[in-house]
């Protein structure tokens, strides 16, 4: 009997989630480009097994790895440009680019590279993960990074060279104080011109690096704007004042309000909007086509709804409207033909006692699935995918 309540109520949950998408108006002729995949650090490197299984039970198709410079590098190397001083640690990176390669994944994998060590701070008084780092250690950070992912480097003991990494995004959220500083200096946003500094700088050196043509990720924009922090629309257009080049434009449409879904957002302006959501995320496409004078991929490479937590329900979604919220949300993506990839944020929740736990994943911590996880599916059954096995 419980089985059998619990079935019906599955279906109930994906039935409401079809007809409240009937609700979204269509926008353009369904995205066949897009590809779905998931941001879960945490979840490869304790269970990996696990992670895989459930990657090829939901059909992705790309996926994104932080690249966290802090935890890479926690000293400072002796040689920065030398991808084998001791300093670096490589071992978590290195293993998963090789289970997405053995998974059907080569070049559907895309580094963030970002999180400045405290030894390599441009800013001495603070030494924070977020402060703006010294241009020439970042230069040799992913100068070893895109050397070791390159396709051409075999590391001591191993008798095959490392997948290459074809996806570079810069930095996360640098439009927010919480992750890159400074944003604002006497009243004028400083943020747009530093993070091109960033993007130039990696771009440079990943292409002297590598034999191929990469494609350059921009943006990963924080929702909103705030006292200290720059709106996304305003920090695209500090990016093209300051003549940033890149392949791809990047954003984090998460919700102010989870339990409005697709509706938050809704009410925001048409030509300077202070927050960006997936229910007018069009209104980010087309302003970003404006201000850069041309049509470029949108890849959402964070996006998730939190659920309730140690008793907290307050801005969460319930699961059955995460459930809800995420098949609608990819339903929405697939209407907008600009946007090539959208990475979920997470597919396993943090564990308890975690002071900043997200509880976005599809399981909770302990392994059970919440309704999400097969709406997810089922919104993701027909699009692309690499042959992931």
């Amino acid at each position: 009997m419980q089985m059998r309540t619990t079935h019906a109520r599955r279906i109930l949950i994906t039935l409401a989630a079809c007809v409240a998408l009937l609700a979204i108006p269509a926008l353009a002729s369904a995205n066949k480009n897009l590809r779905t995949g998931f941001l879960d650090n945490s979840y490869v490197i304790s269970d990996p097994a696990g992670f895989w299984s459930d990657a090829v039970d939901l059909n992705v198709g790309f996926m994104r790895w932080d690249v966290q410079w802090v935890h890479m590098a926690v000293t400072k190397p002796t040689n920065p440009r030398n991808v084998e001083d001791p300093a670096y640690s490589w071992g978590a990176t290195d293993n998963f680019v090789r289970q997405a390669a053995e998974h059907g994944l080569q070049d559907r994998i895309m580094f963030t590279v970002w999180a400045t060590p405290k030894w390599a701070s441009s800013l001495n008084a603070s030494g924070t993960t977020a402060d703006m780092p010294r241009i020439d250690a970042w230069r040799a950070f992913v100068h070893v990074v895109a050397t070791r992912y390159s396709g051409n480097y075999t590391p001591p003991g191993a008798t095959t060279p490392l997948p290459r990494v074809i996806s570079y995004e810069t930095w996360n959220e640098p439009n927010a104080s919480f992750a890159l500083r400074p944003q604002i200096v006497n009243g004028k946003a400083v943020s747009p011109g530093n993070y091109v500094k960033l993007l130039n700088a990696l771009k440079s050196e990943v292409t002297k690096v590598v034999s191929f043509k990469p494609t350059f990720v921009a943006g990963a924009l924080y929702k909103q704007g705030g006292r200290r922090s720059v709106t996304p629309i305003n920090f695209i257009r500090g990016m093209a004042a300051a003549k940033a080049k890149f392949d791809v434009l990047s954003m984090h449409p998460y919700n102010n309000t989870p339990r409005l879904g697709l509706k938050d957002g809704l009410d925001q302006s048409k030509t300077n909007p202070k927050f960006i959501g997936i229910g007018n995320f069009d209104t980010f496409i087309t302003l970003s086509n404006q201000i850069f004078g041309k049509k470029r991929p949108i890849w959402v490479t964070e996006f998730g709804w939190q659920t309730p937590r140690d008793g907290k329900n307050q801005y969460v979604a319930t699961v059955q409207q995460q459930a809800q919220f995420a098949y609608e949300s990819v339903q929405r993506l697939k209407q907008l033909p600009q946007v090539e990839r959208a990475a979920w944020f997470l597919l396993r929740d943090d564990p308890p006692g975690n002071g900043t736990r997200y509880t976005t994943g599809l399981r909770t911590f302990d392994g059970t699935k919440k309704p999400s996880f097969n709406t997810w599916k089922s919104a993701t059954t027909k699009l692309r995918r690499s042959p992931i096995r």
